[in-house]
C-alpha cells in the first residue's frame, strides 16, 4: 500500500494538506488565511466578567468577542484535572464555584480550544499545553504520563522511565504522545528541552506585558499537520509551493531527520491534487448524500446546533432476510460515517439514524465498528450504545468550523435553510399584497415584476388581476423574468404625479 502526504499551499490564501492510502482521500485538512484557526495560541488575558449562574467567565484576550472560560477549564498550578463521571459530567465541579475562584479584572493564562462560531466566541481552557513532536509540555501540572493511545503495557513502562530519567524541570509536566510509540530516549530529549525553552521564553516576553497578550502562536496549518499526523507509513510528502518546501526540510532535520529524504518538491503544470486524483474526491465532500458500495447511501444535515445523518438503504436485496440487507446496509453504512467525520471534520453533537434491526448481535457488531474506527480520529469522541430506535449519538470534540462552514456561506435566497416558499405561495402573496396596496387612496398605478412561472400562476386565477383592476380602477402592470428567482418580488406604487409611493421588495 503506498501512502502519501500532498500539501498544495501554491495559492496564499489557502492551504491544504491530504493524506492518500492507494489513491484514496483518507484524511484531509483545509485553512484560509482569512479564518485563520487560533485554537492552540496562549493569552495572557484578562477577565471582563463573571457569571455565577453559567459558572463561566468571559476573558479578553484581545479579540472582537471575548472568550468563554467554563469552570471545567479552570485550573490552578499543579492541580490535578477532575475526572468525569460517565453519570453527570458536571458532578466534580459541584463544590467549585467560579466567582470564588476568578474576578474581575484578575490576570490569567488561557488557551484557546474551539474557534469562535456565529455569535460565540472562542472557548479557553487554563489547562494549557505545549505540543512537539514527541511530548506535550503541560505547564500547570508537574505529572509525567504517557498516552492512553500507547496501548502495550511494556513500551509504556519503557516510556515512562526514559521520560524520568531526563530529569525534566520539577514543575512542568509532560505527556508522551502517540508519535513516541517507536522513538529514542535521545528524541524524547530533544523534544523536552525544545518545549522547556519555548515555554520559558513565553513566560519571559510576557512578565513584564499587559493583558491582552499573546504568549505563544500556534504553527501554521501545514507545519502543525506534519507535528501531529506524520507516521513512519508515510512513504512520501509531496509540496507544491518551494518556499513551504524549504520549511519542510528544515523541520524535518530537526524533528525528523530519518526521514527527511520523503519529502519532494512538486512542480509540475498539472495542480498537485488532480496529478494524483483527488480533486474529485475533496468535492464530494460538499455533497449531502454518499453513496455506499451495496447502492445504500447516507445522507448528512449540518446545522449550528448538531449533525444528523440519516441512512438508507436503496436498492439492496442482495441477502437472504430483510434483517440481513438491513445489517449489510447500517455496517457499511457505519465505515461511510466514521470516514466522513474524520474527512469533513464534524464536531459537537452527531446523531445518526440506523435501518431498523432486531437482533442484538448485529447492534453490537455496529457499535464495535464505530469504536475499531474511532481509534484512528485524532479528535476526542463519545459513541453512546445504540437505542431500541436503532439510534446512535455520538460527541465528536469540536475546535474549528466544519470543512462545510469554511467553504460556504448562508445562501441569500434561502437563509441557510435549504428552502423556499414554491410558486403557488409567492403568487398568493403577491395577490394579497396587490389587495392592500390597491386599498390605497393615493395609489394610481401598480408596477409588478415577478418570475415567470408565478405569472403564469396568478394568470391561470381567471380573473384576479383583471377584477382587482376594475374593482379599484387602478392600473396593473406585470412583467416578469424566468431568471428572476421564484420568491423575488418587485411591487411599486405610484400616486397621479408618477410619484413612488410603495415600493415592496421580497
Amino acid at each position: 500500500m503506498t501512502k502519501r502526504m500532498l500539501i498544495n499551499a501554491l495559492e496564499k490564501e489557502e492551504s491544504r494538506v491530504a493524506i492518500t492510502s492507494n489513491g484514496i482521500l483518507d484524511e484531509f485538512y483545509v485553512e484560509r488565511s482569512s479564518r485563520a484557526t487560533l485554537v492552540g495560541n496562549i493569552y495572557k488575558g484578562k477577565v471582563e466578567n463573571v457569571h455565577p449562574s453559567l459558572q463561566a467567565a468571559f476573558v479578553n484576550i484581545g479579540l472582537e468577542k471575548n472568550g468563554f472560560l467554563h469552570i471545567s477549564e479552570v485550573y490552578s498550578p499543579g492541580e490535578r484535572k477532575p475526572p468525569i463521571r460517565k453519570s453527570n459530567r458536571f458532578r466534580p465541579h459541584r463544590e467549585r464555584h467560579i466567582q470564588d475562584i476568578l474576578k474581575v479584572g484578575q490576570e490569567i493564562i488561557v488557551q484557546v480550544i474551539r474557534d469562535e462560531f456565529g455569535e460565540k466566541g472562542p472557548s479557553l481552557t487554563m489547562e494549557v499545553s505545549l505540543p512537539g513532536r514527541f511530548l506535550v509540555l503541560t505547564p500547570m501540572s508537574n505529572q509525567l504520563g504517557v498516552s492512553k493511545k500507547i496501548t502495550d503495557a511494556r513500551q509504556r513502562v519503557y516510556l515512562r522511565r526514559a521520560l524520568k530519567e531526563l530529569s525534566p524541570v520539577h514543575n512542568l509536566g509532560f505527556i508522551i504522545r502517540t508519535a513516541s510509540h517507536d522513538t529514542t530516549p535521545a528524541d524524547l530529549k530533544g523534544d523536552l528541552s525544545y518545549l522547556t525553552r519555548l515555554w520559558s521564553s513565553a513566560l519571559a516576553r510576557s512578565a513584564n506585558s499587559h493583558p491582552p497578550f499573546l504568549m505563544y502562536h500556534e504553527s501554521d496549518m501545514v507545519i502543525r499537520t506534519i507535528r501531529d499526523t506524520f507516521a513512519k507509513d508515510i512513504d512520501e510528502v509531496i509540496v507544491d509551493d518551494a518556499t513551504i518546501y524549504s520549511r519542510l526540510l528544515d523541520f524535518f532535520e530537526t524533528s525528523l531527520t530519518k526521514y527527511k529524504d520523503r519529502v519532494k518538491y512538486y512542480s509540475g503544470a498539472m495542480p498537485l491534487f488532480h496529478k494524483y486524483g483527488i480533486e474529485g474526491q475533496i468535492e464530494e465532500l460538499s455533497h449531502r448524500s454518499v453513496s455506499l458500495p451495496s447502492g445504500g447511501s447516507i445522507v448528512i444535515e449540518q446545522t449550528e446546533a448538531m449533525t444528523t445523518i440519516d441512512v438508507n438503504s436503496g436498492r439492496f436485496v442482495r441477502e437472504k432476510t430483510p434483517e440481513e440487507t438491513s445489517f449489510k446496509t447500517n455496517l457499511e453504512a457505519s465505515r461511510s460515517i466514521m470516514r466522513q467525520l474524520r474527512l469533513r471534520d464534524l464536531g459537537g453533537v452527531i446523531v445518526i439514524d440506523y435501518i431498523d434491526i432486531k437482533l442484538e448481535r448485529h447492534r453490537r457488531q455496529i457499535e464495535n465498528s464505530m469504536l475499531n474506527d474511532a481509534k484512528r480520529d485524532a479528535s476526542q469522541m463519545v459513541i453512546l450504545p445504540m437505542s431500541q430506535f436503532c439510534i446512535v449519538q455520538i460527541a465528536r470534540q469540536k475546535t474549528r468550523p466544519s470543512l462545510r462552514f469554511i467553504s460556504y456561506d448562508t445562501c441569500p435566497t434561502c437563509n441557510g435553510t435549504g428552502m423556499i416558499k414554491n410558486v403557488e405561495s409567492i403568487g398568493l402573496e403577491i395577490i394579497r399584497q396587490l389587495k392592500i396596496t390597491l386599498e390605497r387612496d393615493d395609489i394610481s398605478v401598480v408596477e409588478l415584476r415577478v418570475n415567470s412561472d408565478v405569472l403564469n400562476f396568478i394568470n391561470s386565477k381567471t380573473g384576479n388581476i383583471e377584477k382587482l383592476q376594475l374593482q379599484s380602477n387602478k392600473r396593473i402592470h406585470i412583467t416578469s423574468s424566468k431568471d428572476l428567482p421564484v420568491d423575488k418580488v418587485e411591487l411599486v406604487g405610484y400616486n397621479e404625479q408618477g410619484e413612488k409611493v410603495v415600493d415592496y421588495v421580497r
